[in-house]
């Protein structure tokens, strides 16, 4: 991957050549958007706009062939999130405008994605008659469905534009992206701003429930680089991580986003990592 990154920032018609070629596989659009994104992140929107208009032809004609807006939509919603990072140097901005995003999102699918929409709400149906389940009432699945495309696109943005950053601290800024991801913390008016739409997408819900849908990831993401600071900062390693999510995923399982963004929302009001001493520090104390 960083022979990639480096190929692409060599000229413009090598990233050009990235996003078509990436663009034009289903699958690997998630790649094309991250390249899109180094090019955003390091060069700016000016050299980024050619790039960005190539990208958006292979996504382009997804869509007019198949239906699917995905590639197109997350290529757009990579350069917005891009320019952002760029110009605030803060992933908190990044999280809070990717909910919005795709709170966004689920008023243009339907007019973008219809077929596909109608496609996976027919499939559900059929899979839930042949379970013997009861089928809710097509519109409900319609909607639901509209909000997981939504936001399934812009976790992909999200995290094309964490490769991207990946890339642009493993050419220029080696453990940048690392240090970014340990000290990333929401400030408070953010927690209540994500704190509010859950609390309206949940109390109001109908359409309005894609609120607090869109604002969980945007809180996940911090509570878990809360605990991975901590356990850098402790020098715990590699095997703290991996007791961590085996107890997350195994143990706590559907409490686990739960405890995340009770993680997020507390250490927003008292950052924790400023409370806890370093390994070294400790080391030093005892001496």
């Amino acid at each position: 991957m960083s022979g990639l990154a480096k190929w692409i920032m060599e000229k413009r018609r090598n990233a050009i050549i990235g996003v078509m070629v990436f663009g034009l596989i289903p699958v690997m659009f998630w790649l094309a958007a991250a390249i899109l994104g180094l090019v955003v992140l390091r060069k700016g929107v000016k050299e980024g706009i050619p790039v960005f208009a190539w990208g958006c032809l292979p996504g382009l004609v997804i869509w007019m062939l198949q239906g699917d807006a995905t590639a197109l939509l997350v290529m757009l919603d990579v350069a917005l999130l891009a320019y952002l990072l760029r110009e605030t140097r803060s992933w908190s901005w990044v999280l809070l405008a990717g909910s919005l995003l795709a709170s966004f999102n689920t008023l243009i699918q339907p007019l973008l994605m219809s077929d596909v929409l109608n496609f996976a709400v027919d499939l559900v149906q059929t899979v839930l008659q042949r379970e013997a389940v009861e089928v809710p009432e097509r519109s409900m699945i319609f909607s639901q469905a509209v909000m997981a495309v939504s936001i399934f696109q812009v976790v992909i943005a999200v995290f094309a534009l964490l490769l991207a950053r990946k890339w642009q601290a493993g050419l220029y800024n080696p453990g940048g992206l690392r240090s970014e991801f340990h000290q990333l913390r929401l400030p408070v008016a953010f927690s209540l701003v994500l704190g509010t739409m859950i609390l309206i997408g949940e109390s109001v819900g109908g359409a309005l429930s894609v609120l607090s849908q869109a604002a969980v990831p945007a809180l996940i993401l911090p509570g878990l680089a809360l605990v991975h600071g901590i356990l850098a900062k402790k020098e715990i390693g590699v095997v703290g991580l991996i007791a961590f999510y085996l107890v997350g995923f195994f143990i706590l399982n559907v409490y686990f986003a739960n405890l995340l963004i009770a993680l997020c929302v507390i250490d927003s009001f008292v950052d924790i990592r400023s409370k806890i001493q370093g390994k070294a520090s400790n080391s030093s104390d005892s001496e």
